[in-house]
Formats: C-alpha cells, sequence, structure tokens
C-alpha cells in the first residue's frame, strides 16, 4: 500500500473513531500556508486538533515521536489560522491531539490505536 493512500485510510478510520466518540469532524486535510491538520473535530465542549500517524506493529520508535517540534509549530500556526475562520468555535476549549495507529506487517488492516490528548 502507498503511503498517500495508507494515510488516507488512517484519517478516515481516525474520523470514524471521533464521530463515535460523538465529537463532529468539522474538517478534514485542512491545508494552509503553514501545513496541514489531519482532522479538526468538536463536542460540545471541546475543538480538538488532530495530527495522526500511521506505522507498522513492531517499530522502533512511537509514531508520535513524528511529531516535530516544527510540525507542532506549523499545527498550532494552521490552528490560529482555522480559528480566524471559524470564530464560533473559539469559546471552546481548545486541544492538540496526536493519533497513534499501528497496522498489521502488511498494512492492510489497522490493529491498535493510541490518542494522545492534549499532546503538546
Amino acid at each position: 500500500m502507498n503511503t498517500k493512500l495508507a494515510g488516507a485510510m488512517g484519517e478516515a478510520y481516525t474520523a470514524e473513531f471521533f464521530r463515535k466518540k460523538k465529537y463532529e469532524v468539522l474538517a478534514m486535510n485542512y491545508r494552509t500556508k503553514f501545513g496541514e491538520i489531519d482532522l479538526i473535530a468538536a463536542d460540545k465542549k471541546r475543538l480538538v486538533f488532530v495530527e495522526v500517524k500511521l506505522r507498522k506493529k513492531g517499530g522502533v520508535t512511537r509514531a508520535a515521536d513524528a511529531v516535530s517540534a516544527s510540525k507542532r509549530r506549523k499545527l498550532r500556526l494552521a490552528a490560529d489560522q482555522w480559528l480566524y475562520s471559524n470564530a464560533a468555535y473559539s469559546s471552546k476549549d481548545i486541544s492538540f491531539a496526536v493519533v497513534e495507529l499501528y497496522t498489521a506487517e502488511d498494512g492492510a488492516k489497522i490493529e491498535d490505536i493510541n490518542i494522545i490528548e492534549s499532546a503538546f
């Protein structure tokens, strides 16, 4: 499976996970000049900007380790831009989450999910 297809699969899986938790998915693949936010979701109290990382199970490092300081800065800037355009959500508590998805060795099926809430 190619990287782009695997990423789309992971993001769709994550969106469905949030929907099952009673979040409304407000945006997917929100692009700005600063970068992209994989998923933006909200429930009654919280607005969550989500970075999705997909890896094969049994790797040496955690998927979240791929979210560098530079990536976190870009995500914050992109989130600020989204909030500027969507002021109705500015009263909610805001958090940034990293969702780690782990697949089987062949990469065909997601076997494990780990959500790091308030990741940064």
